[in-house]
C-alpha cells in the first residue's frame, strides 16, 4: 500500500500527557474517496498535515487520474482482495478515521466512502466524513431538490457527516464559477484538518485535546464548519462574528452538541486572545454543547487570527430536510 510522501507521513511517534497518564501521538488516517477525495488529498500533500497519513481509495482497482502529480498517494481498490486488506491494514491502525469525498448528483456519495466508514466501524474506530456539496448536486435535471439518497450507508456508517455546501460558497462570491467554488471548499477542507492535525499533533500555543475531539465526534450527526478572520487587536466577539457570517452549511447553532475550534494566529496571538475568542464562540453555542479548541502559531500571520469551528450535531437545512434527505444524516451515530 502507497502512503503519501512527506507531511509528517510516518513520523516518529511521542507519549504526551493526559490528566496526568502518558499515551502515544494518536495515529489520524485520511481517506480520499472517488474524484473529489483524491483531489483534497492531493491538496493537503501541499500543505503537508503533520503527523496524519495519507491514502486514496478508489471503486476498482486504477492508478491516479491526470494531473496525479509524483503518485505519492496511490491507491487502492476495496473491491479487491488486495486492496481491502490494505485498507483494512490502514485503519486497524488508526485512532481517528477522516474520510474525504464529494456528493454527485442525487447528492449521492461518490467513491467508496461508505466502504471505508463501516470498515472503520467494524475495526472500533471513529469516523469523521467530510464530504462537499457541488451547487450543481443540489438540484436534480428537472430543478427539484435533492431527494433521500443521503441518507442511505453513508449518513449511518460515519459517527459525524461534515457537509460543506458550494452554494454558500457562490453566495459570498457570485462571481466564481463551480470548479473555482470547488476549489475553494477543498481548500477549507484542507485547512479543517491542518488545523486539527497540528494542534493535536505538535506543540501549539494550546494543544486541541484529543480526548474531546474524539468525544465530540462521536457524539454522532450532521456537522457544520464556520470560517473566519480578524485583525488581532480586533478583538475575540469580531473573529466570531467573522465566522457566523461564513457558514458553509446553515445550521441553529443553539442545538449543536459540540464543536472543535482551532484558532490560527502569528506571534501576536497570546493565550488569553485565543481564550476570549473561544469562550466568546462558547457563548452562541447552546448551554449543553461541549467546545473542544486549541490555537497555533504560524508565520505570516501576524496581526491576523484565523479561526476555523467544526458544528457537531446540528439539522439539516429545510430547503434539503424537507426533501427527506435528513432523517439518515441525523441518525449519523453508531450505537
Amino acid at each position: 500500500m502507497n502512503r503519501a510522501a512527506g507531511g509528517g507521513i510516518g513520523a516518529d511517534e511521542a507519549p504526551y500527557s493526559y490528566d496526568g497518564e502518558e499515551f502515544r501521538k494518536p495515529r489520524i488516517q485520511v481517506v480520499g474517496c472517488g474524484e473529489a477525495g483524491s483531489r483534497m488529498v492531493r491538496r493537503l500533500e501541499k500543505v503537508g498535515p503533520s503527523g496524519a497519513d495519507l491514502l486514496e481509495v478508489w471503486d476498482s482497482r486504477r492508478g491516479r487520474g491526470p494531473g496525479g502529480g509524483d503518485g505519492s498517494a496511490v491507491g487502492v481498490g476495496p473491491r479487491t482482495d488486495e486492496g481491502k486488506a490494505d485498507l483494512e491494514e490502514a485503519l486497524q491502525g488508526a485512532d481517528l478515521v477522516f474520510v474525504l469525498g464529494g456528493l454527485g448528483e442525487g447528492m449521492k456519495p461518490e467513491g467508496a466512502a461508505t466502504a471505508v466508514c463501516e470498515m472503520a466501524g467494524r475495526l472500533g474506530r471513529t469516523s469523521v466524513a467530510i464530504f462537499t456539496v457541488r451547487p450543481e448536486s443540489r438540484e436534480d435535471e428537472e430543478g427539484r431538490r435533492p431527494g433521500g439518497s443521503l441518507s442511505g450507508g453513508l449518513a449511518e456508517a460515519a459517527d459525524t457527516v461534515i457537509l460543506l455546501d458550494g452554494g454558500r460558497v457562490l453566495e459570498a462570491a457570485p462571481g466564481l464559477s463551480a470548479e473555482e467554488a470547488s476549489s475553494v471548499m477543498d481548500q477549507v477542507v484542507a485547512e479543517i484538518l491542518r488545523g486539527i492535525v497540528e494542534t493535536v499533533q505538535e506543540t501549539s500555543l494550546i494543544n486541541l485535546d484529543y480526548a474531546g475531539l474524539k468525544n465530540v465526534v462521536g457524539s454522532g450527526g450532521l456537522a457544520s464548519a464556520l470560517v473566519g478572520e480578524s485583525g488581532c487587536e480586533d478583538g475575540p466577539e469580531a473573529a466570531v462574528r467573522s465566522a457566523l457570517r461564513n457558514p458553509m452549511l446553515e445550521a441553529d447553532l443553539q442545538r449543536a452538541k459540540g464543536c472543535i475550534l482551532t484558532i490560527t494566529g502569528g506571534r501576536d496571538l497570546t493565550l488569553r486572545k485565543a481564550a476570549a475568542i473561544a469562550s466568546a464562540l462558547k457563548g452562541v453555542l447552546g448551554p449543553e454543547a461541549e467546545l473542544v479548541w486549541g490555537a497555533r502559531l504560524k508565520e505570516g500571520h501576524e496581526g491576523k487570527v484565523g479561526l476555523l469551528a467544526t458544528i457537531v450535531g446540528v439539522e439539516l437545512p429545510t430547503d434539503i430536510r424537507e426533501s427527506g434527505t435528513g432523517r439518515g444524516v441525523m441518525a449519523a451515530r453508531r450505537d
